[in-house]
């Protein structure tokens, strides 16, 4: 136990860290208000609360966008983490020099240090070896993983729904179910997906970062955070997960090790993101290193995924006008996919352009955030225009907003299914479900636009043709379009709604 004269001086030294870090805090606050004064600033009118903001943000950033962002001007708002001063959020008119600048300039990754504190909670992050496997190994190899998507969201659902009665169950459980089966289907490959202890480390591993991260907040002043890392018990959670995700992929790993190491040609028979990151140069094999990256998939895959097929499905739904003629398209390709053996080949999907257009209007709708494109200004620059954006601002642009612009889509609050058929037919290489444009920013932009949507594209459509063929899913009688739930900048169809589902006799 400490004397007297030590809990003295342990007392006296908490008492001067806490004035030390409330001065440092407040003149970095000042400071940080004072290089954005420049940049008009937003608010509630009333109730300015923190608990508006986490409930009301999207209405408040399409007020923003018809005050001043459609006019190319910039504005700040109250940023969630309070710690980090305001958030600005940017006019489409300077995502051409944001999504080409160097991440020295603007970068995700701080923008992602910043808001999870990953480096405190020891959290998976990407590396440029996942990167690459996501953009190129996925997209080059698409035609040896597809038939294999289809067959895991085929089992999952014959998993979940018996052969005979209904069952009801909360959509976002489905969905997140059906997305974390198929996507890892290419994460892990087909040995480890089924696992019943894989697919709950992939669907709980997000839970485990925001948890540690909100412990770590919660507990310690930026300028003790750095204790967090030797005292902290917030990201337990996480590590469990990490130790039984080393446990479960060590075969893989090794097995995969040992191809690389004799240049077999028995390497050419995987393909799962283990193996394509792994094959990289100068990349960390470790098992840890390996680990990690199936993990940051993980966060980058599910759960927005899952919370995209349930909006998809809810707006099949609520809107029966389309079902008779996407049913006819649907069923047309599938006829092509019997033909061939049982089947899926790229351009076959493809050619179900009225469901893609379904599909996307559906998200344009129903976004799972109100903002994209986000990034932490790691020093100040100037824009073409003279606008300057000082360093240690977290900025983002505001894509739901640009989605309910009339200008760009009109009578943007009505549901169109075939908006953007309508918008294919005079360009037939825009506006497809995986396309990144200024008016569309679901997947992001520049380097940083999601690598992995065209594989996503195939995952929802084949899981959403599934439920629908296959089952008769339904809103529980007297229920209709679930609401939203809303948290910061994050927003998606209520997880808990209830669906009915049985299968079609």
């Amino acid at each position: 136990m400490l004397n007297s004269a030590g809990a003295f001086v342990l007392v006296i030294t908490a008492v001067l860290g806490r004035i030390i870090y409330s001065h440092f805090y407040s003149n970095t606050l000042a400071a940080r208000k004072r290089a954005l004064a420049h940049i008009p600033e937003l608010h509630f009118d009333k109730d300015d609360t923190p608990e508006r903001y986490r409930k009301e943000t999207r209405s408040l950033v399409r007020k923003g966008y018809e005050k001043y962002l459609q006019y190319g001007v910039p504005f700040q708002m109250h940023n969630p983490v309070g710690e980090l001063g305001n958030q600005v959020v940017l006019p489409v008119k300077y995502l051409d020099e944001v999504k080409r600048a160097p991440r020295s300039l603007y970068s995700f990754e701080a923008f992602s240090e910043k808001l999870f504190l990953l480096s405190y909670i020891d959290a998976p992050r990407q590396t440029d070896a996942l990167l690459f496997a996501a953009k190129l190994d996925i997209n080059k190899n698409m035609d040896h993983v597809l038939n294999g998507l289809w067959t895991e969201a085929e089992v999952l659902l014959k998993e979940t729904v018996p052969t005979t009665g209904q069952i009801t169950i909360p959509g976002g459980e489905l969905a997140c179910n059906i997305i974390a089966r198929t996507m890892s289907y290419v994460l892990v490959g087909p040995s480890l997906c089924r696992n019943p202890e894989w697919q709950k480390i992939a669907i709980e591993a997000t839970f485990a970062i925001v948890e540690g991260t909100m412990g770590v907040r919660s507990k310690y002043t930026p300028n003790w955070r750095w204790l967090a890392r030797w005292q902290d018990h917030s990201a337990e959670r996480l590590g469990v997960l990490r130790e039984k995700a080393k446990e479960l992929i060590k075969p893989l790993y090794d097995e995969r090790l040992q191809a690389l190491k004799e240049n077999s040609n028995e390497s050419q028979r995987f393909y799962d993101t283990i193996f394509w990151t792994m094959n990289k140069r100068k990349v960390d094999r470790s098992l840890k290193a390996i680990v990690d990256q199936q993990l940051f998939l993980t966060l980058a895959s599910i759960h927005t995924t899952a919370g995209t097929l349930q909006s998809i499905l809810c707006d099949w739904l609520a809107h029966p006008e389309y079902h008779d003629e996407i049913l006819a398209e649907i069923n047309e390709a599938l006829a092509g996919f019997k033909s061939a053996g049982d089947k899926w080949t790229q351009h076959e999907v493809a050619k179900m352009k009225k469901l893609d257009s379904f599909m996307k209007e559906s998200t344009r709708v129903n976004p799972v955030g109100c903002m994209t494109v986000q990034r932490y200004a790691q020093k100040s620059h100037t824009f073409n225009d003279g606008f300057v954006l000082p360093a240690g601002t977290i900025f983002q642009f505001p894509a739901d907003a640009v989605h309910h612009d009339p200008n760009l889509f009109p009578d943007p609050d009505k549901f169109d299914g075939y908006r953007f058929l309508r918008l294919r037919e005079k360009d037939a290489n825009q506006f497809h479900y995986g396309y990144v444009s200024d008016m569309t920013l679901n997947w992001g932009a520049g380097t940083h636009a999601c690598p992995g949507r065209f594989l996503a594209t195939f995952v929802l459509k084949f899981a959403f043709i599934l439920l629908i063929t296959r089952y008769d899913v339904r809103f529980p009688e007297g229920t209709g379009k679930p609401g939203y739930v809303y948290f910061d900048n994050s927003v998606r169809i209520d997880p808990t709604a209830k669906l009915d589902i049985k299968p079609r006799s």
